[in-house]
């Protein structure tokens, strides 16, 4: 499997979306031709920071173009988080190549930058607004109602003059962890605020549509997702995040993979909290009893900043005039950026180990599964 002794070269971790995609594309054209399937290229409708055009790019490698068991990595969902994710992606290309060379029957895909213009332009969200993982919902029932979401927004809008702790001081210390779980769980009333899931498909929702119909996915008997975030949890850390229900195949398969490495955020054990439309939805309904979806999130900073950092970049975001250009050395944005991509060695050594330990459990159990 993956060799977890290979120095951790830190190369991938690049300053942008421009220099991070052209590091992952130079890695994909130094495989094995014989590997790749195909390189799709899905253009945004919207253009980044130098006007340049933006693209989710999805590579299918392996021996056969209808592989029965597939692995799919995924950065860029959290748009400026899809910088590690990048990062982590190139470092597994060239490890990866050599695992496929070894299963005929295995089959990887790389989604590189689900959400481009998230990516380009350092927000989390994508270019509607929408937080991707709270987007996948059934849109032709009504839009869940976040029940006394007003309220949430007023008590958020104390961060401008009292921060974070004049925040957390407005509530029972009982009740303040409630809270944050509500006001991260999704909304679907306000556009403007935080953790917005949209009225609609997003983009990226309907461009995944696309991908997965694609034939590499037509004769799977197993799969295994694994996306990419950071933001959550200790420093350096890669949490591995299981929100399938309990008692659940797919749930199951997430402990024969992962073990005790894989915290159950409906059982309490995550960082993250039980959450609506989330990407992980779309996957379960197209694995069904076949696999398994995970989140491995790395930790940044602690969650008041986190808080702060969604809230004063979405308050510079509103302030725009029409016509007027995110600037991307804003104050703010650079702090959602410093937030979610810490640019420091020892953080980044952390990531690749950590990633490539995960992926190298999901394809351990893949592989040798009966």
């Amino acid at each position: 499997m993956l060799d977890l002794n290979t120095d951790m070269q830190p190369d991938g971790f690049q300053k942008d979306y421009l220099s991070s995609r052209s590091y992952f594309q130079k890695t994909v054209q130094s495989l094995s031709p014989s590997l790749l399937v195909e390189v799709l290229e899905f253009e945004h409708p919207l253009t980044g920071p130098n006007n340049e055009p933006l693209f989710c790019d999805v590579v299918l490698l392996g021996q056969s173009a209808k592989p029965n068991k597939v692995l799919v990595i995924i950065s860029g969902t959290h748009g400026v988080e899809g910088l590690s994710g990048s990062a982590v992606q190139s470092d597994l290309l060239p490890e990866l190549a050599s695992v496929l060379q070894q299963n005929a029957d295995l089959g990887i895909v790389m989604i590189h930058a689900l959400n481009p213009w998230g990516v380009a332009w350092l927000r989390r969200c994508d270019h509607e607004g929408i937080d991707l993982n709270r987007n996948f919902i059934d849109f032709s029932a009504p839009l869940p109602e976040l029940e006394g979401y007003a309220q949430i927004k007023q008590a958020c809008s104390v961060l401008n003059e009292q921060g974070y702790a004049g925040l957390k001081a407005g509530f029972p210390a009982d009740a303040f962890e409630d809270f944050i779980a509500t006001l991260t769980k999704g909304q679907y009333q306000d556009a403007s605020g935080l953790f917005y899931g949209g009225t609609g498909p997003s983009w990226s929702n309907k461009l995944l549509t696309k991908v997965t119909q694609h034939a590499f996915f037509q004769s799977f008997e197993r799969l295994s997702v694994i996306d990419v975030h950071t933001g959550l949890g200790p420093y350096g850390y890669g949490e591995v995040i299981n929100d399938h229900e309990p008692n659940t195949k797919g749930f199951e398969w997430a402990y024969k993979l992962y073990g005790d490495n894989a915290y159950s955020a409906l059982l309490g054990e995550s960082t993250s909290a039980p959450k609506l439309g989330l990407l992980d939805y779309f996957w379960h309904e197209l694995m069904q009893d076949r696999g398994c979806f995970i989140t491995l999130e790395f930790g940044t900073y602690p969650v008041e900043q986190l808080i702060s950092n969604l809230w004063f970049e979405q308050q510079y975001q509103a302030s725009l005039t029409e016509g007027e250009i995110r600037s991307l050395e804003a104050d703010r944005v650079a702090a959602m950026k410093n937030f979610f991509y810490p640019f420091e060695l020892s953080w980044q050594q952390q990531v690749l180990f950590r990633a490539r330990q995960v992926v190298n459990l999901a394809l351990v159990g893949m592989t040798q599964d009966a």
